[in-house]
């Protein structure tokens, strides 16, 4: 009897285990409860055509001692199985609550760590680069395939690609002159664009990093903060923030200027920007009317992203372990979420997975 008991709950872990080593997508436990039951019940099912088997082949000679019995015993655990199950979703805890949105992606510990966060507040596995991971982006439309490209600022400076869920690490690009940082990335047009400080010894630069290694000089900006949005590549400049297409700079345009210099920014659309100041401070600015708006000067804005998912604005502070949540209309406050990692840092960075995919 043990042996039939053991294997059913062996049939059980194997449909359970797909989810265990994933993201689960919107609403996947209760599916995945429902979709458990259902094959339960039709595993009890089918086991009336064994005892029509049993009944003529091997009929049970001394009650209690023999295969049928055994299957018996099965046919009871299998209901057990069902009314404890079905129970357990009635009872489904309230702590559990449907992953939903692009999940949180933070970086900058000086390690090869990037704590991952759900909107709802789900703490969720760590990603584990193979390299300190500073700025990043994220390439990809599936969250469950997907690319992120990393600057990764050490004896040499290094651009990476972890694919996920292979967890494969490759080295797109290795810059080994002394002093050169990595201060900002994007992707765009399958390349690389990349703020690099101290490029090649010298000035500072924007530059485009294609297959075969293939680097173009763009542009020698103050380094900073790298976006790609609407087909464009959006870089801060000290006090400004610019953009060029991707293939040169012979189309340059001026977002805005400010009075003290961009530490980081987003694009929430064609008129709306969001940027916070070297000092921390948060603001946003509208272009069609040249006006800029103070959203909150305690945050101690260190990186800002707009989550594509819900439209909100995300804020990293130095050295906190939660993000700031802005309303990209209002502006309104709207929270924090709270995420772990075993490293405190000043340099934190924000990027989001790509949106769920479609359940089949």
């Amino acid at each position: 009897m043990t042996m039939f008991v053991n294997g059913l709950f062996i049939v059980l872990l194997a449909v359970l285990a797909p989810s265990l080593g994933s993201q689960p997508g919107p609403n996947e436990l209760p599916d995945k409860f429902a979709g458990i039951l259902t094959q339960l019940e039709n595993a009890k099912a089918e086991f009336q055509s064994i005892f029509d088997v049993t009944n003529e082949q091997c009929p049970c000679q001394t009650p209690g001692d023999c295969f049928e019995s055994d299957l018996e015993a099965l046919n009871s655990t299998l209901c057990d199985l069902i009314n404890n199950l079905t129970a357990l979703i009635g009872d489904q805890s309230t702590d559990c609550p449907a992953l939903e949105g692009c999940a949180a992606l933070v970086s900058g510990f000086v390690s090869s760590e990037i704590a991952v966060v759900d909107p709802v507040g789900t703490i969720l596995p760590n990603i584990e680069a193979n390299r300190t991971v500073g700025p990043l982006t994220v390439v990809g439309t599936n969250d469950s395939d997907y690319s992120i490209y990393y600057v990764s600022n050490g004896a040499e400076l290094t651009f990476n690609q972890l694919s996920l869920p292979s967890e494969e690490n490759t080295v797109e690009y290795t810059l080994s002159t002394p002093g050169a940082r990595g201060k900002g990335i994007a992707f765009l047009d399958d390349k690389i664009f990349a703020a690099i400080e101290n490029f090649l010894g010298s000035s500072s630069a924007i530059v485009s990093i294609s297959a075969g290694n293939a680097v173009l000089l763009l542009i020698t900006p103050c380094p900073g903060t790298v976006r790609s949005y609407d087909g464009r590549v959006y870089f801060s400049n000290c006090k400004e923030i610019q953009s060029i297409n991707s293939t040169g700079v012979t189309d340059l345009e001026t977002k805005l200027k400010f009075s003290m210099n961009i530490r980081s920014f987003d694009v929430i659309d064609q008129d709306n920007t969001v940027f916070c100041d070297d000092t921390g401070a948060l603001w946003a600015y509208n272009d069609a009317t040249a006006c800029f708006k103070l959203l909150d000067c305690n945050v101690q804005c260190r990186d800002v992203k707009v989550n594509r998912c819900s439209s909100l604005v995300y804020v990293a502070s130095s050295s906190v372990s939660h993000l700031s949540i802005f309303n990209s209309t209002s502006y309104e406050n709207e929270g924090t979420l709270t995420f772990t990692t075993s490293t405190a840092s000043a340099e934190l960075r924000l990027e989001f997975e790509p949106s769920w995919a479609s359940e089949p």
